[in-house]
């Protein structure tokens, strides 16, 4: 099975064993987890869910800070994870496939006990692990840009939604960035669409190095790009846009090809729809286009007029 490299997905805050165990019966540990940890890893598909199953279950065996999954469609941390004084890494192989490498980290030292009853754990991890990325898999590549890796429209709209309501509900700021690349069409029309392929990758590529949370990058098809911010990061929206703008501009594949960036970005406003945040995002985009392009403005509040110019 292929598996294609993707981010995470969030982690639901369920209790975990991690960092407050202490060291079990043996006798009690087998006879407990030998049937149960199976049928619970199948009741759910979701690897964070997994993930927190099998870490209470081996903190059980051993007295755990951290644990974390390391797979081809992200890495997933167990809640509560935190640094420990001693690692121990192990491989989990199905079909002399590498599913994943899971990283223990730990209060004591893994005896090599502790390593046969945690590999035991493993084996009734395996098949359940093997579903659960298929289906992880197939959930990214639907809701992500096939050569970008970047969330497609379908994502942003789902996104853009959860983080109204999460706006809302913790009275916490909200900005949306649109983005336009300037001069794109002449690179498809000079030198293929192979060119512009390879632009729209190192547009990916900068702006994933530009921001830390990449899960709020999104491309909607052509050369359109959005951004959503929110809590503290919002605050610095302005300075994110100009950052973006400036990393895509000064990337060598656009220098190469005479690509930069225009932005608009607009404030979520009480009360406001994502549709009318998106027509204020894209209007002060279209401005910054008409500006003469390589620039970033802000849409004022409520259709007043569009913010000064900020050349990028």
């Amino acid at each position: 099975m292929e598996l294609f490299s993707f981010s995470d997905m969030s982690l639901q805050h369920v209790p975990s064993y991690a960092g407050i165990t202490t060291s079990p019966l043996w006798s009690a540990v087998t006879s407990k987890l030998g049937s149960a940890l199976p049928e619970q890893l199948q009741t759910t598909l979701e690897l964070n869910q997994q993930l927190q199953m099998f870490s209470m279950a081996a903190g059980k065996i051993l007295p755990l800070t951290a644990m974390q999954l390391c797979t081809a469609v992200g890495e997933f941390k167990a809640a509560g994870s935190c640094d420990g004084p001693h690692e121990y890494r192990s491989m989990l192989v199905l079909n002399e496939q590498c599913l994943a490498e899971l990283i223990y980290q730990s209060e004591l030292p893994v005896s090599p006990m502790q390593q046969r009853k945690l590999l035991e754990l493993e084996q009734q991890w395996l098949f359940p692990l093997r579903n659960a990325l298929i289906v992880t898999r197939l959930q990214q590549l639907a809701l992500r840009d096939t050569l970008t890796g970047l969330g497609n429209r379908r994502y942003f709209d789902d996104a853009i939604q959860k983080a109204l309501q999460l706006t809302e509900r913790k009275q916490q700021p909200m900005v949306l960035i649109l983005l336009d690349l300037d001069n794109f069409k002449q690179v498809n029309d000079n030198f293929g669409h192979h060119a512009g392929d390879e632009v729209l990758l190192a547009v990916a590529d900068a702006m994933r190095c530009t921001l830390r949370a990449s899960d709020n990058l999104f491309r909607f098809g052509g050369d359109e790009f959005a951004v959503l911010l929110t809590a503290e990061d919002a605050q610095s929206a302005e300075l994110v846009a100009h950052r973006l703008v400036k990393a895509i501009s000064q990337h060598h594949i656009c220098v190469k090809f005479g690509v930069s960036a225009s932005a608009g970005l607009a404030s979520y406003q009480a009360e406001e729809t994502t549709q009318t945040l998106f027509n204020r995002a894209d209007s002060a985009l279209y401005d910054a286009k008409q500006s003469g392009k390589n620039a970033v403005r802000t849409a004022a509040i409520h259709g007043n007029p569009i913010a000064e110019v900020m050349n990028a």
